[in-house]
């Protein structure tokens, strides 16, 4: 009977700290889709493979490159190389 209620205890133990809390957002969109820091270093234009503009309701203005491996840069939308990267992407 001390074995099963051991079991029990560190069951019931074992799974809420093994648990993870969803935060809860205002709004349909949540942190992942709005930029709150820019990458500070130009990325190379050959590893940039698309983008996409970080929605309105977001606090910064993003725009989010994905890299060829599938990483996903902030990148401040006013900067010059910005600009022309999302021009060439668009182009192709």
């Amino acid at each position: 009977m001390k074995v099963l209620t051991v079991t029990v205890s560190f069951l019931i133990i074992a799974s809420t700290l093994g648990s993870k809390t969803e935060p809860s957002f205002e709004g349909p969109y949540h942190p992942t889709e709005c930029c709150f820091t820019y990458i500070t270093r130009r990325v190379p234009r050959t590893l940039v493979s698309g983008y996409y503009e970080t929605n309105s309701q977001c606090t910064k203005p993003g725009v989010v490159f994905i890299t060829k491996k599938g990483y996903a840069l902030c990148a401040n939308p006013s900067d010059d190389w910005v600009q022309d990267y999302i021009k060439g992407l668009e182009e192709n």
